[in-house]
């Protein structure tokens, strides 16, 4: 069986700010999904984007967006995302008390869920959810701003995950990925990566 393609989701958070019209329509042919990292300020330290921003990039491309909701409370987004064409919504095992519940929330909405790990978290104490949602994120660099560094050992991670799903399960990675990185990280069930500076060079 052929292998498939990995799939590159271009991070608008690591675009020019003030260009963002410009910066959506530059890449929108070259690829088939364009991720959206909300961050709350609380969640993690960094503030993105509000939904005024992200409904006026709604409306200049037909990309699908993946979101990755990096905040405290992830429920307060989720109607003004589903009406925005998501590809899948990622939330954090850190920011909810029951997982299974804003699985289903999103999936009766017909649209995928996924679950993102931060780097430090176990993904062994999730495995009872890992068939049950359509892709795991995980964090390959602690969301630290431009200082943040590829960590290695998430490797095992990844594996772990691949190894217990057996290809059911999209993985992806997010967080200081480069293009030297892809070949490797495809080898040991990578499906999906997010990379923002190397594709817009911020």
């Amino acid at each position: 069986m052929q292998k498939k393609q990995m799939i590159i989701s271009p991070s608008i958070a690591s675009a020019n700010q003030l260009c963002l019209e410009k910066e959506v329509k530059r890449i929108h042919h070259s690829y088939e999904d364009l991720h959206i990292d909300i961050e709350d300020g609380n969640f993690i330290p960094n503030i993105t984007f509000g939904m005024k921003t992200i409904k006026a990039l709604r409306s200049i491309t037909s990309l699908p967006f993946s979101f990755h909701l990096m905040v405290t409370d992830p429920y307060r987004y989720l109607e003004d995302i589903f009406s925005l064409n998501p590809s899948i919504i990622f939330v954090h095992v850190e920011s909810v008390d029951y997982t299974s519940d804003i699985i289903q929330r999103v999936r009766r909405e017909g649209i995928k869920c996924g679950l993102a790990f931060n780097p430090a978290t176990m993904v062994n104490q999730y495995k009872y959810l890992l068939n049950k949602v359509d892709g795991v994120l995980i964090m390959t660099a602690e969301p630290d701003g431009k200082g943040q560094m590829f960590i290695p050992e998430m490797a095992e991670k990844i594996k772990f995950v691949r190894s217990f799903n057996h290809q059911k399960t999209d993985i992806w990675v997010d967080g200081a990925i480069t293009y030297d990185k892809l070949e490797s990280l495809k080898a040991i069930g990578v499906s999906h990566a997010v990379m923002g500076r190397q594709i817009f060079g911020t």
